[in-house]
């Protein structure tokens, strides 16, 4: 979608494994801010700090050791396991202290999303292999792709969500 004029599909291409590699690191990204939400409202603020600066400190490394190599996909996936390294040890250091259970309901919820995510990745990636054969000769073939994964994972997902955690969890999420 994004090879028009001086951007060639080169280009796209490299843009796009760079955009996977931080992919990689989406769920850490998100999850962060709440993981160490329940160190700050303990007047904790040490205990964050350690985890991100350990976090940075493989990330610079990494960014080091993959930038020759993998070019500017090394330096999204360096950032990106630098988050994970962050977030995991803010998790441990929950654990550690009290502050999180690692109980059966969680396990079953991380195990529901798993599911999830790996139902929707396959259903996204097989679409998006039937749409090149079938929308391939059309005028803006590329766009129509785009809005027909949106839509088809929009639905897909709404539809395992509430499938997997039922009604309840979706109404108890809503009241907040």
């Amino acid at each position: 979608m994004f090879a028009r004029g001086a951007f060639t599909k080169g280009d796209a291409a490299a843009a796009g494994a760079t955009l996977a590699a931080y992919a990689v690191g989406l769920i850490p990204f998100v999850l962060i801010r709440s993981a160490v939400a329940t160190f700050y409202a303990r007047k904790n603020t040490a205990t964050p700090v350690k985890a991100s600066l350990s976090g940075l400190a493989v990330n610079m490394g990494l960014k080091l050791l993959l930038m020759g190599s993998l070019a500017q996909i090394g330096l999204a996936l360096a950032t990106a396991i630098g988050a994970w390294v962050n977030l995991l040890l803010v998790l441990a250091f929950a654990a550690r202290a009290g502050y999180l259970e690692l109980n059966r309901v969680l396990g079953q919820s991380l195990l529901k999303f798993a599911i999830t995510g790996v139902v929707l990745a396959v259903v996204l990636w097989l679409s998006a292999k039937f749409a090149a054969t079938h929308f391939g000769g059309i005028a803006f073939h590329d766009e129509i792709t785009l809005a027909a994964l949106i839509g088809i994972g929009a639905v897909l997902y709404a539809g395992l969500i509430l499938g997997l955690f039922g009604p309840r969890w979706l109404k108890g999420l809503v009241k907040g």
